[in-house]
């Protein structure tokens, strides 16, 4: 029947429509795929690695886990050498009844952190703050008040899934990186180069690892020293009896965590070299350290004067090789064991 031919003929045509354009899509994802395989593999082969990439959400994962009683949160704040010195899996082996939760921020000192602490009443938890005198200056105090902010005006459930997934996507392909990404490869092709071969390994954890087999430690302390110098030649000296002073509101955030059963541990992690040469030209030990560890309400310890910690190889003058940081990592544990600030 015409009408029955008629009904069936012009329903041929979008079917195999359909059919078409979904062949295509499938073309579509299947090279997009080869091309990002492509690039894996080739990146791969050249010597590059997956690495999580760290940010205000990986920080502020970590800013949530500072809660509880059991285990106690055992809170490390600092700059490059926390995060890239302490290895939290040896620390949470070697104190079991902690929960060590990396706050630690690369190149920035950690005292708005320990006021963001202080003004938390739900914590009350155990603080290792580790900083030397030149970070007590105040011009400093807001270095990591940034990511601070984030957390507390931005942060949402949400935003913890993505970072959780995005977090295992980063572990997994070397594309989740920016720098392997489509948008990066397009410029290469018109520029030339490669990605920059980076040193350092994080972790979720927000512990990072340093392997100076992949670096030139004698460019790298160089580097360090001229950034210390540097900082130092853009401010004046502080008067020890006003630095001293100025501490006051510190020792204020101390008070605070003690008063609901927390404890705060001022540490200064070891140096060497130049950088440590530069620190005690400018400031004095017996002028500043030891005058902040009479006065502090807390405990407080200097790696100088724990060998085992003292000794620990730097290649930098300043940081620690990834496969020296399991022996430093435990022998900074028993110092602070053996002075009974925290529990075995």
């Amino acid at each position: 029947m015409p009408s029955s031919i008629s009904s069936s003929e012009p329903s041929a045509g979008p079917v195999r429509s359909r059919g078409a354009w979904l062949a295509v899509w499938i073309g579509a994802a299947i090279l997009a795929v080869a091309a990002l395989l492509t690039v894996e593999i080739h990146w791969r082969r050249a010597g590059y690695e997956p690495t999580v990439i760290d940010s205000p959400q990986l920080w502020s994962i970590q800013r949530g886990r500072v809660y509880g009683k059991q285990p106690i949160p055992l809170v490390l704040l600092g700059a490059s050498r926390t995060e890239y010195g302490i290895d939290p899996k040896v620390l949470r082996d070697a104190l079991p009844k902690y929960k060590p939760v990396m706050l630690a921020l690369n190149a920035t000192y950690p005292l708005a952190t320990l006021r963001d602490l202080a003004a938390d009443a739900d914590f009350s938890g155990v603080v290792l703050c580790d900083l030397e005198s030149f970070a007590f200056t105040p011009i400093f105090w807001d270095m990591q008040q940034p990511v601070i902010d984030y957390y507390r005006r931005r942060w949402t459930p949400s935003w913890h899934l993505h970072r959780v997934l995005l977090t295992w996507w980063q572990r997994l392909a070397l594309i989740a990186n920016p720098d392997f990404g489509a948008t990066a490869t397009v410029r290469r092709l018109f520029d030339g180069g490669a990605p920059t071969r980076n040193y350092v390994e994080y972790h979720a954890s927000r512990g990072g690892d340093i392997d100076y087999t992949k670096a030139d430690p004698e460019a790298v302390k160089r580097h360090f020293a001229a950034t210390v110098e540097g900082n130092l030649a853009r401010m004046p000296k502080p008067d020890p009896d006003r630095w001293l002073a100025d501490l006051q509101p510190v020792f204020d955030w101390v008070r605070a965590i003690q008063a609901r059963g927390g404890q705060v541990i001022f540490y200064e992690s070891p140096t060497s070299g130049l950088t440590r040469q530069i620190d005690e030209r400018v400031f004095p030990r017996n002028q500043y350290w030891d005058r902040f560890t009479a006065a502090s309400p807390s405990p407080v310890l200097s790696a100088r004067d724990v060998p085992s910690l003292a000794s620990t190889p730097l290649p930098d003058d300043s940081h620690i090789d990834y496969r020296d940081k399991p022996a430093y990592t435990r022998a900074l544990a028993e110092a602070l064991i053996e002075r009974g600030w925290l529990k075995r």
